[in-house]
């Protein structure tokens, strides 16, 4: 390893910490501020960076939000990735569901932001992939005519608003013992009175 090899390595890890704790700050000023609350100067003097830092690394106050969001919508895809292919599409949409609800609980703080700053015209594209994998089940559920609602997308904003309220309620109100099957018991319910089952479609 030359000389040269190394100092480039330093800097590269250098920019990559600065990123990071600079994306890090970010999302925590947004979670406790919201966007109103949100300025580049809180930022700076919330990570530590220069303003002229932050700018070199995102460009402009949209140019972070969307690098912020691109990244934690790609943790939650990490997660969804590795999901065990299913044959039935129900099954499919069932084990998405469960995995993000479990993500959002999990990392809360993620879940905020990914709520709170997205903006119109601003869907980042791990967004896109991720809207993509509930899509692709959902479609197929909508060709055998199993779905009861005969429409994608009610059904799609119906499961979002489902496991939105259930991370908010959990995440908020942690001091109640909540069943450890609740996620499970909630989501069949949920998903029999939109999915009709394999046999009864048609």
């Amino acid at each position: 390893m030359t000389a040269f090899s190394t100092a480039q390595e330093r800097r590269a890890r250098r920019r990559s910490e600065a990123r990071g704790a600079i994306l890090g700050a970010a999302e925590i000023l947004l979670v406790e501020r919201g966007l109103g609350g949100f300025s580049m100067r809180r930022l700076a003097a919330r990570c530590g960076y220069t303003l002229p830092t932050i700018y070199h690394h995102f460009g402009d106050k949209p140019g972070l939000l969307d690098a912020l969001l691109e990244e934690r919508f790609r943790d939650v895809l990490e997660v969804l990735r590795v999901i065990p292919p299913q044959q039935d599409p129900a099954a499919a949409v069932r084990a998405l569901m469960h995995s993000f609800v479990e993500f959002g609980l999990r990392n809360p703080t993620h879940y905020q932001l990914l709520v709170a700053t997205l903006r119109e015209g601003s869907e980042p594209p791990a967004a896109v992939e991720l809207r993509g994998l509930l899509e692709t089940p959902l479609d197929a559920l909508l060709a055998a005519g199993r779905l009861r609602a005969g429409d994608t997308e009610v059904v799609a904003q119906a499961l979002w608003a489902f496991s939105h309220g259930l991370i908010l309620l959990r995440t908020s109100r942690a001091d109640l013992a909540w069943a450890p099957d609740l996620i499970d018991v909630a989501l069949d319910g949920m998903l029999r009175g939109l999915v009709r089952p394999a046999e009864a479609s048609g």
